[in-house]
């Protein structure tokens, strides 16, 4: 507490007065403003002053605060804390005294000229870093006594213990908000237990915690009453511990509320001693853990079925790598076939010709003929094996066209009926005003036989047999099918059927039950794949024992009328010429051969330039038959190159089936191998579709 100087015949016993009222009411004060509020309505008259200001530091600055003075001073004024007196007495923390403000070097003159101020003190208020200054001025100069400088200071003195002490409360106030908040969100309540007197003291929390109406009290006999039956003795054994042996209070057990739920509460308590070491309290948390006490039991039941599911999972991860596996051996087997279909289909093509012309021209006798007729089966079987080793691998070049799935379903249900045998009686439907499918016919035909021998092996003592055809939409039956509108040719048998496990597997390369040596289990996995390779879908129902029904789901195609094939033959004994280009020497002689027997005159060229050369020999040239994949320059190549100075020419491009890609769609083209027929047909449509007058006139 500030001494304050005893009064004299110059401060009279009113001053002292005044100082003590001051003094009361800042030691009242709680925060920075209610301080200024008292300085500002007592230190003049405690001061005999003129006038008085409090500043507050603002940083690098200084707030004028306050005043109450006989003329306006600086009152909401900010200066720099270098430019101003009470920064200087903050900064040096000194208190100033200025007999004269006219002559004194610390004073701002230009702020100072328009006021009554001249002469004044100023002390800093707060340590041991001053935040604020009190300053008192007069009007006159005059030296100030050392009675007044020490008013001034004790002032200050008890506006700094006001603004520490507003600063502590401040800090305990947050603090107190912190704490309750921390409690709030941590749904964490406030107990005490009175030793002696055995009363239980709680808050809101506490009481919510224990489903108990927080209006309310709750008792130390309540608690009891509310802990489980089968906790009871646990809990009572830890408080008996705490109370006896002085040791932490830690535990978790369950409670029934009012209401009858159960939950889960976790209690924290510490013992609290009096000054003789007497145990008097017992304070400490409660939580409401029953959320957490849920989650730990889905825990421990997920680890229980968590080896389980890690066995399941190892399961399904060989099946997978089984899958994958199989998955790749169909993909080296597309790519090996691919590599060697091209170098295959051109050692047929001569071997498939030069039969087939044996054959044309009656060469030999009886006997002769059915060894060329034996052959030529041998090498139809050949082409066949190519095309289906294509179909499995999904490289098979498709001769998509619209289908009359009809027709198609009502021409090859004698072949179905044939290949199943006469204990399974086949059934044929095929709905009304059904529109054209997109599809390759030849290859759907395959997928039935297919499918047809796969139901016959599930009949092993007979049974039905359904083919049909009908306009359908997936709907909800069937998500895995892409929405719209299909022709689906179905296949339906009573025989055995697949388990789920099976169905599952149907589709994968290579997977048969046949057993050993009775299937390759590729039928199901062509018939799939050329459904995707024609934008359609392929679904498959069983049931163990109750039959299956195999759906090719075909999209619609564009077009309203199917195309009509021509059935004319044509007469080989006419001339044209035709410029052959292929790298393989014998297939070259064999296709020459073929185009001089229809009735080209052929010119042969091994390469793309030879037969640039052979266009710039002749210009009467009436057709351009090319090899795709040759060295140095492709058919397509050849074909663009000759165009450039030939649009009209028309273009005939013989290809291997893995080399297909490439071949532009604009371009004909005729798979190896190939008979006089195929090459002559290709030929006909194409000069015809050309608008040239076609050698190939005269049906015979």
């Amino acid at each position: 507490m500030p001494h304050f100087p005893a009064p004299t015949p110059e401060h009279p016993l009113g001053t002292e007065t005044l100082l003590i009222d001051a003094s009361s009411k800042l030691a009242h004060a709680k925060s920075l403003d209610a301080v200024v509020e008292v300085l500002r309505q007592t230190a003049r008259a405690a001061l005999g002053a003129e006038g008085i200001a409090v500043v507050i530091r603002e940083d690098d600055h200084c707030f004028y605060a306050a005043e109450d003075a006989v003329g306006k001073l600086w009152s909401g004024n900010r200066f720099p804390v270098g430019e101003c007196v009470s920064g200087w007495a903050m900064q040096h923390r000194q208190t100033v005294v200025v007999p004269d403000t006219g002559i004194d070097p610390r004073i701002p003159q230009d702020a100072y000229a328009p006021t009554f101020v001249r002469s004044m003190m100023l002390a800093p208020i707060g340590a041991p870093v001053p935040v604020a200054a009190l300053g008192a001025y007069w009007s006159d100069v005059r030296d100030h006594d050392p009675v007044t400088i020490r008013r001034l200071e004790g002032l200050a003195t008890l506006a700094g213990i006001a603004i520490e002490n507003a600063r502590l409360l401040r800090v305990a106030g947050d603090a107190d908000r912190q704490r309750a908040l921390m409690l709030s969100a941590g749904k964490m309540g406030i107990w005490s237990f009175d030793v002696a007197t055995g009363e239980l003291r709680t808050s809101e929390l506490c009481r919510i915690n224990f489903g108990r109406n927080p209006d309310l009290p709750f008792t130390y006999a309540d608690l009891h009453a509310a802990i489980h039956e089968d906790d009871s003795a646990r809990v009572l054994a830890a408080i008996e511990a705490s109370l006896t042996q002085g040791v932490e209070y830690h535990i978790e057990y369950r409670l029934r509320t009012p209401a009858g739920e159960v939950r889960w509460i976790e209690i924290r308590g510490q013992p609290g001693f009096g000054p003789d070491g007497t145990l008097q309290t017992l304070d400490g948390l409660s939580i409401d853990i029953t959320e957490r006490k849920r989650m730990e039991d889905a825990l421990r039941s997920s680890a229980a079925t968590l080896e389980h599911l890690v066995e399941q999972r190892t399961r399904e991860l060989v099946a997978a790598q089984e899958a994958l596996r199989q998955s790749q051996k169909l993909e080296s087997m597309g790519q090996l076939t691919g590599g060697v279909a091209h170098d295959f289909n051109n050692l047929l093509t001569p071997i498939l010709g030069s039969l087939d012309l044996l054959q044309r021209r009656k060469v030999g006798g009886e006997r002769e003929q059915r060894l060329i007729e034996g052959a030529l089966q041998s090498a139809e079987r050949a082409r066949t094996l190519v095309q289906r080793l294509l179909a499995f691998a999904r490289r098979q070049p498709l001769k998509v066209e619209p289908v009359d799935a009809g027709a198609l379903v009502r021409g090859i249900s004698d072949l179905v009926a044939t290949t199943t045998g006469p204990l399974i009686p086949l059934h044929v439907e095929v709905g009304e005003d059904l529109p054209l499918a997109h599809a390759d016919a030849h290859q759907v035909e395959m997928a039935i036989i297919n499918l047809s021998l796969n139901a016959r092996d599930a009949m092993p003592r007979g049974g039905r047999l359904s083919l049909s055809a009908h306009r359908r939409s997936p709907g909800r039956q069937h998500p895995d099918v892409p929405p719209g509108s299909y022709v689906v040719i179905e296949l339906s048998d009573n025989g055995e059927g697949m388990d789920e496990a099976t169905r599952l597997r149907a589709i994968e390369p290579f997977f048969s039950t046949k057993g050993i040596g009775k299937g390759t289990g590729l039928g199901l996995s062509m018939a799939h794949g050329l459904t995707l390779q024609l934008g359609g879908a392929m679904t498959i129902e069983s049931e163990l024992g109750a039959g299956t029904t195999i759906s090719l789901w075909l999209p619609l195609s564009r077009m309203a009328h199917a195309p009509v094939a021509s059935s004319q033959a044509y007469d080989p004994l006419v001339t044209g010429i035709a410029v052959l280009v292929d790298d393989e020497d014998v297939v070259r002689a064999s296709t020459a051969d073929m185009l001089a027997e229809i009735g080209f005159e052929v010119i042969e060229a091994r390469s793309g330039a030879e037969a640039l050369q052979a266009f710039g020999e002749h210009p009467h040239i009436d057709v351009l038959v090319t090899d795709h994949l040759m060295p140095g320059m492709t058919g397509v190549e050849l074909a663009h190159s000759i165009l450039q100075d030939r649009p009209d020419l028309p273009v005939l491009i013989v290809s291997g089936y893995s080399d297909s890609l490439g071949i532009e769609a604009g371009f004909p083209r005729l798979e190896k191998p190939f008979r006089h027929h195929d090459l002559a047909s290709k030929l006909a449509t194409l000069l015809t579709k050309n608008g040239a007058r076609s050698p190939l006139q005269s049906p015979i």
